[in-house]
């Protein structure tokens, strides 16, 4: 057996201490997997976190659907009482204003306590005024139609007269003092009633 001097015997065990120490395995990382190197961990991006459960990291912003408009005023409003007008129009702004189902209710209910006649007379009123509006379209229709018609009449008139005025001048010589005295007073009838309009 080989017996070492004693100062080698101590460089040879603090060299296999060394060698040792340098031999130690390292515990490292990554977003994948864990594993041993007998060198230090890289150093690199923080490793992933996984986040299980009803994590905010997982979390996903819900969708609001935009309100509704609120729907047009209708036409027996405008002859409400101001409260009964004032009722109404809460009523249909109600859902553009998150009004919920059970005040809304209450709204109706109120409106029928409260303006039931005057909701009864406001919409025969409109319903008088919309007839009135509607006659007085018509009427201005036919009176529109028969200025047209009495137009085209003037016009097939004086287009009857152009001609025979037309016609006895060119024989004009020929005409009798009777029949020339009937051609000056259809020229000025012509004139009249086709050229001064």
């Amino acid at each position: 057996m080989l017996v070492l001097p004693h100062h080698l015997t101590l460089c040879w065990l603090g060299l296999s201490l060394a060698m040792a120490v340098h031999a130690q395995p390292y515990r490292c990382s990554t977003a994948d997997s864990t594993y041993f190197s007998d060198r230090p961990c890289p150093a690199g991006p923080t490793p992933r976190i996984n986040v299980y459960g009803s994590g905010r990291a997982n979390a996903t912003t819900s969708y609001s659907p935009p309100q509704p408009g609120p729907g047009k005023m209708q036409d027996h409003v405008k002859y409400l009482s101001p409260e009964c007008a004032s009722i109404a129009e809460g009523i249909r702004t109600a859902p553009t204003r998150g009004v919920r189902g059970s005040t809304i209710a209450g709204l109706h209910e109120e409106y029928r306590q409260k303006c039931q006649l005057n909701d009864q007379d406001a919409r025969r009123l409109a319903s008088q005024d919309a007839a009135d509006q509607t006659r007085q379209q018509l009427a201005q229709r036919d009176a529109v139609a028969r200025d047209r018609k009495a137009a085209q009449v003037r016009a097939d008139q004086c287009a009857g007269m152009r001609d025979v005025i037309a016609t006895k001048r060119a024989r004009e010589s020929s005409l009798n003092p009777s029949e020339v005295s009937a051609l000056r007073s259809l020229e000025q009838t012509f004139n009249e009633r086709c050229i001064a309009r």
